[in-house]
Order: structure tokens, then sequence, then C-alpha cells
């Protein structure tokens, strides 16, 4: 089972937001994080304060991962990033073996499809799966 890494922030008491991080194992955790967040008081501050929280899940370490990163814009939905480095190369540059991909917008139910990846697959199976 893998350990996935959960960094998300929104505002706690006030305008300033606040950092959370959780290691879980199980995809259900990762849809609890998500159903949790306080999307309405987040989408209004963040159309008043024109800056607001998201949500990134990553799986592997600092050289080796695979990161999703959902940046709530409306309630419901949100903007989805995928981001995957398989090997980091020399000076980042020769070698890299990485993948971006844009899902530009999606509803958080989509979004959920997407994140469960990570707990189904591996970095170098999705590796795989996205560089074609």
């Amino acid at each position: 089972m893998s350990l996935v890494k959960v960094f998300y922030d929104h505002r706690a008491d006030g305008e300033e937001l606040v950092v959370y991080e959780k290691s879980i194992r199980l995809y259900r955790e990762a849809c609890e994080v998500i159903d949790q967040y306080p999307w309405e008081t987040e989408i209004e501050l963040t159309e008043k304060l024109g800056v607001g929280g998201g949500f990134q899940f990553i799986l592997g370490d600092e050289r080796v991962y695979a990161c999703y990163q959902f940046t709530p814009i409306d309630y419901e939905k949100g903007f989805l990033f995928f981001d995957l480095v398989m090997a980091p190369g020399f000076l980042n540059i020769f070698g890299r073996k990485s993948i971006s991909k844009d899902f530009d917008v999606v509803s958080i139910s989509e979004a959920k499809v997407k994140i469960k990846e990570l707990f189904d697959y591996s970095v170098a199976s999705l590796y795989e799966k996205y560089r074609r």
C-alpha cells in the first residue's frame, strides 16, 4: 500500500491561508480531505482577496514522484494539473524523464477519479501510462 502525502491550504480563522499536511494510505482518506474542505467559504474569500487554497497529492519522494494539484475555482470544480518526475536528470536537464499534464477544469468527482491513480499505480506505471 502506497503512502501519499497531502498538502492543502485554506483559511482557518481570518484571511491568512493555513497549510495542512497529512500522510495517508487509503483513497477513502483522500476523498475525506476533499469532502471536508470548506468549499463555499474559500470560494467567497478567494473572490474577495484574489488568492485561494488548494490541494496537492504526492506519491513518491523529492526526486521521483507523481503529483496531482487541484485548485478550486468554483463550488464543485477546479483546475487539475499532473506532474511526474521519473528521473530528475543531471542538473535537472540532461536525461530528465518527466511529464506535465493539464486537465483544465474538472468536477470534484472527476478530480477524485484521477487522484485515485496515486493509490492504484506506482510512479513508474503512471509514467508509462501518461508518456504516450
